[in-house]
């Protein structure tokens, strides 16, 4: 019997060892998290500074990551303020922070309102691990900026579960597995009565708990009083765990050790939904953080646009597809709330989907070289091609990396791009023949776009007359307009003091009279840079997608033609075929307005590849996208064409095998006009690591029996 005991005894220590050291490493991505919190705080938010308090060494972070911890900080405070001002004035209301960290919300929402001269009544409560609580209210204790938002404050001892009560704030220690011994804390010595207003929150928390657990303690929140709203903010996928972002964060929670586990029962938003139903929840609603990111209600214009003055800001693929990977549900126990679901997309596949007539085929050998992002392909001959600039590993390139399909050529066949021609990232090569090219602009950083242009004509580069303002993430195509031979069309892009363009610029190399203004004729498009962009002819294009002034992907469609006026000066007239668009082609159209995509002419017709798009993630059915010249040419002239063949998806080809890449920041070009190459891109995965989309992808007719020998020859190593 007694060794009987023993050995139960040292059982026990064992599990109660193991749950400990996972609750310490769960711990442990909050101290990560809060010092990310901490950065953002430090750059975007007014004193008193809250963070600085827990956070006693503070790093400054990328500016993805401060970005995306600056709206899940926004996200959840704003769900809270919400909750406040539409909660009944004659409830007590209560704010319930469900594995708070030493996140403090609760402070920073007291500070506001004494500021402001506020009176409220809303009480926070913030609940998570006893060994977490006591640090917490020992750095509370030793904070006066933290006390002085509090009044009448009583600190408990430490096995107490009420750590701290105040008027307006109450910490419980509490691990929430133990959901037996919080139900009897909160309903004894927290809440009133059942006759009270309660909003729970749990930002990424309950994800780390095993399901069944996680489910219970959703299931016991429902119930808590008869007016209960639950906000979860966590991470989920929209396009399976073989997106590169989902299989790059995956595996960073999994080498800190700590998994998540809601991800895998519930994986995407309407699974998100029916799980909180099924719990007793009356409604449920569960939206992308990119998706309230355009939500002018949620997020208004003026803060979001104001962001950029606190910190210099150019990574927005990146952002979109980490906010595409997070979401916020509101759910409610409230049976008069009206419910919502997403609209069913199962069925739209229709005959909008050509995949089975194309393959993608991947060249992708093990390299850790000729990483590179944002840069420019420069022609370099029937089987070459240069790739220019961008950003790299450690920094912004000055070199070319040499990619063939010819195993005999070593090296480039065209002139480099001179030393002198500074590092730059977000530029353009236009190709103008031969091996003739004219290089526009680009940028430093986002604070210091460039003017200067350079061109390459018989295999010599000089320089050529700059742009009237710098830019970058500009359009530019190549165009003939009566005697305006090898020009180049510029629309559009970012300049200095953050300013949009709207500005419409022709270079030609004759008589050296450079760059002139194109006049518009008749509507203008929004100003925005990033736009979808090509020529359908020499003197004819598309112009769709691109951000706008206020933060936002623009959702309309517009072709332009350029001509001589009656005086013989240059003008372009646009048509606005946005109504049109969205009227013939509701289903795609959604998937049509990009930002960051590269467009080519080819045979089958305009080729649209990556880039991001309003309020979610591009699923990899619609990563490609194929619009027809012919039927869009009809619908500018008559007004009318064939719905079923103008806008089309081809996804990722038929049967595609991987390794997939992540279309952001990469380039393209049509090769024979009848495939198109995309090499490079990748981005930064939030907090999570790097990915790269190394080698090689080219896109051809199911048909054809070419194989992908595109192969990095000379890389910057």
């Amino acid at each position: 019997m007694v060794v009987s005991a023993k050995k139960s005894a040292m059982a026990a220590s064992k599990v109660s060892s193991k749950a400990e050291k996972a609750a310490d490493e769960v711990m442990g991505t909050n101290n990560s998290s809060i010092a990310s919190k901490r950065s953002v705080e430090r750059i975007y938010y007014p004193e008193p500074h809250f963070f600085s308090c827990f956070v006693k060494k503070p790093q400054r972070r990328s500016p993805i990551i401060n970005r995306g911890y600056w709206f899940r900080m926004y996200a959840m405070a704003e769900t809270v303020r919400q909750f406040i001002a539409k909660a009944p004035v004659d409830k007590p209301k209560f704010v319930l922070n469900l594995g708070c960290g030493y996140d403090p919300l609760p402070f920073m929402l007291l500070s506001d309102e004494k500021k402001s001269g506020g009176t409220g009544h809303t009480i926070f409560v913030d609940i998570d691990y006893e060994k977490l609580m006591d640090h917490k209210k020992k750095t509370i204790q030793q904070s006066e900026q933290i006390t002085s938002v509090l009044e009448d404050t009583q600190y408990g001892e430490n096995e107490d579960p009420i750590q701290i009560r105040s008027a307006r704030y109450i910490a419980v220690g509490c691990d929430m597995y133990n959901l037996k011994k919080l139900d009897e804390v909160l309903r004894t010595s927290v809440l009133p009565s059942t006759h009270c207003s309660v909003l729970c929150l749990a930002e990424v928390s309950l994800t780390y708990m095993n399901v069944k657990s996680a489910h219970d303690i959703v299931t016991w929140a429902s119930k808590l009083t008869s007016d209960v709203q639950f906000c979860i903010l966590e991470q989920f996928f929209p396009d399976t765990p073989d997106h590169p972002f989902a299989k790059t964060m995956m595996t960073h929670f999994n080498k800190v050790r700590a998994p998540l586990f809601s991800i895998h029962e519930f994986p995407t938003l309407a699974q998100q939904e029916q799980r909180f139903r099924n719990a007793g929840w009356s409604q449920a609603r569960a939206r992308t953080l990119w998706d309230l990111w355009s939500d002018s209600e949620f997020l208004p214009d003026s803060i979001r646009t104001g962001l950029d003055s606190f910190e210099a800001f150019d990574e927005w693929e990146e952002f979109a597809v980490f906010a595409s990977h997070y979401f916020v549900l509101i759910a409610s126990n409230s049976p008069d709330v009206e419910k919502t679901q997403h609209p069913d997309t199962s069925n739209v596949q229709s005959s909008s989907d050509i995949s089975s007539r194309f393959v993608l085929k991947p060249h992708c050998p093990a390299q850790k070289y000729g990483r590179r992002r944002y840069g420019a392909l420069i022609p370099d001959g029937k089987d070459s091609v240069g790739y220019h600039g961008g950003q790299g590993e450690q920094s912004r390139l000055d070199t070319t990396d040499l990619y063939t399909r010819d195993e005999n050529i070593t090296e480039l066949q065209s002139q480099l791009p001179l030393p002198q021609i500074p590092t730059r990232v977000c530029h353009t090569i236009t190709p103008l023949g031969q091996s003739d090219c004219l290089l526009v602009g680009g940028r430093r950083s986002p604070t210091a776009p460039m003017e200067d242009c350079w061109k390459r004509r018989d295999n010599t580069w000089s320089q050529v007359q700059s742009l009237p303002e710098p830019r970058f993430r500009h359009n530019a195509t190549d165009v003939s307009c009566g005697d305006e031979t090898s020009s180049v069309l510029v629309y559009g892009g970012k300049t200095n003091n953050n300013t949009f363009l709207d500005s419409w610029l022709l270079w030609s190399d004759k008589d050296e009279r450079g760059w002139r203004n194109v006049k518009t004729v008749g509507a203008s498009p929004e100003a925005r840079f990033g736009a979808g962009f090509a020529s359908i002819d020499e003197c004819s294009g598309v112009l769709f997608g691109g951000i706008g002034a206020n933060g936002t992907i623009l959702e309309d469609f517009w072709t332009w033609h350029l001509s001589l006026g009656e005086d013989g000066s240059l003008q372009i007239k646009l048509t606005d075929l946005t109504q049109s668009m969205r009227e013939i082609v509701p289903h795609i159209f959604p998937f049509l307005s990009r930002f960051g995509a590269t467009v080519n002419k080819t045979s089958f017709g305009l080729i649209i590849a990556g880039g991001i798009i309003p309020r979610q993630v591009i699923p990899a059915d619609k990563e490609i996208l194929l619009l027809d010249i012919g039927q869009l040419m009809l619908l500018t002239s008559k007004g009318q064409c064939d719905p079923s063949i103008l806008v089309s998806s081809i996804g990722l080809g038929m049967e595609f095998g991987g390794p997939r890449p992540l279309l952001t920041g990469h380039v393209a070009c049509a090769i024979d006009n009848d495939a198109v190459l995309l090499l490079g891109g990748g981005g930064v995965c939030y907090a999570f690591g790097n990915f790269w989309s190394e080698g090689s992808w080219l896109l051809q007719s199911r048909e054809s029996s070419t194989e992908n020998k595109w192969s990095l020859v000379v890389a910057d190593k």
